[in-house]
């Protein structure tokens, strides 16, 4: 693969997870905090980011940086990122609450174990 090639994965894919988010050109390039030019010439496959803004644009489209250059038979469909996003909402949901009832009774022992009374 040539880097041409290389360039107009990644520039399709900016603008594939853009797309995804309904977001303009505008929208993405303050997230990233890049121009509006630069960035449509990111994904005409024209400009190659720096890595430090590499780093920005995978962070305000929420992917890892390496996603942005796989070709599009290697991406997740559709249906399959959908529930993974769920399954991770869900397992954060379930450690959060398993944390705040951890927390919860070992606030109880610790008052137990001192004599406080609640709000004390």
């Amino acid at each position: 693969m040539e880097g041409k090639e290389l360039r107009a994965i990644f520039g399709k894919n900016i603008r594939c997870c853009r797309g995804r988010r309904n977001w303009s050109l505008a929208d993405l390039a303050e997230r990233a905090n890049i121009s509006i030019n630069f960035l449509g010439d990111i994904e005409r496959g024209n400009k190659w980011p720096h890595p430090d803004t590499l780093a920005r644009l995978a962070g305000a489209l929420e992917v890892r940086a390496f996603e942005l250059f796989l070709e599009e038979d290697a991406q997740v469909d559709v249906k399959t990122e959908a529930l993974m996003g769920r399954f991770a909402r869900d397992v954060s949901l379930a450690l959060n609450k398993s944390l705040s009832l951890s927390v919860s009774q070992s606030v109880e022992r610790v008052r137990r174990q001192y004599g406080l009374a609640d709000g004390a």
